[in-house]
């Protein structure tokens, strides 16, 4: 047979397949789609965190934090949360957004669902060690109510934790305290404004552009600064909250872990 017919061929070969098989073109998935997870052992989400970490992290955090994309421990996906649901949201992507589509094997975008869901429950695998209610009155006498809110009491200007229990492990709440400067959320990113008079104006940064920087000041109110009247701006210190490091024992750091970890929510 003549090479160019071979040639031919096998091109049309190629394109059946593509057509076949939807995930290797650039059209959106729209077969049927399982409704649990059939990947979902140990291994599974072994392999699903690796491919996160390899293909997802850039946008999402390195722990699923958020960033340029959306917070992944929080349970809550603006395309829904069923297996089937995330199964879909990462094979076709969000139009109008960032987040595009993986055109990988169906057993590997499974793999990426049981992890993604295991985002938003590390704190159900483990239990704490220390007392819980001892971390409680801790949590009260430190203040962590002024910046922090569980349920309808508290403030705003740190992460919500009425499920933070739910969704983060001891690991990750230990480190919070200890040092919280290592994983902060874009939507809670803090920065110091140095106006040129020498004031200090510090806050949560939420936007910028040529002419103005626009913080939440700890006080709660909105600000913007025209840039004309500043002279530096610093993001070096990421997080506005202070370390507990030293300023609380070992025991007195696992109780108040502890308390943390029982907020597991209403769900």
């Amino acid at each position: 047979m003549h090479l160019r017919t071979l040639v031919g061929l096998s091109f049309l070969v190629a394109v059946s397949q593509a057509q076949q098989n939807p995930a290797l073109t650039g059209e959106p998935v729209t077969r049927a789609v399982a409704e649990v997870n059939p990947f979902e052992t140990e291994a599974d989400i072994q392999q699903g965190a690796a491919l996160f970490q390899s293909q997802c992290t850039y946008c999402h955090g390195s722990r699923g934090q958020g960033g340029r994309g959306a917070d992944l421990t929080t349970g809550e996906y603006e395309m829904g949360g069923s297996d089937r649901d995330l199964f879909t949201t990462i094979r076709n992507g969000v139009p109008g957004t960032e987040m595009p589509s993986f055109r990988m094997p169906d057993e590997a975008v499974w793999r990426l669902v049981g992890y993604v869901k295991q985002l938003a429950s590390q704190g159900l695998l483990e239990k704490a060690p220390g007392d819980a209610d001892a971390g409680k009155a801790l949590y009260s006498k430190s203040g962590c109510a002024t910046c922090h809110k569980i349920g309808q009491e508290g403030g705003d200007l740190g992460p919500a934790l009425t499920d933070v229990g739910r969704r983060r492990g001891l690991a990750f709440l230990e480190e919070s305290l200890v040092k919280p400067d290592a994983v902060v959320a874009k939507a809670f990113r803090a920065v110091q404004v140095v106006l040129k008079s020498g004031q200090t104006v510090s806050g949560i940064w939420l936007n910028e552009d040529d002419l103005s920087v626009q913080l939440r000041e700890i006080s709660g109110n909105l600000r913007s600064i025209l840039k004309e009247n500043v002279r530096e701006i610093r993001r070096n210190k990421p997080s506005l909250m202070p370390s507990y490091d030293g300023r609380l024992n070992q025991t007195e750091l696992s109780n108040v872990v502890a308390y943390l970890n029982s907020l597991k929510g209403t769900r």
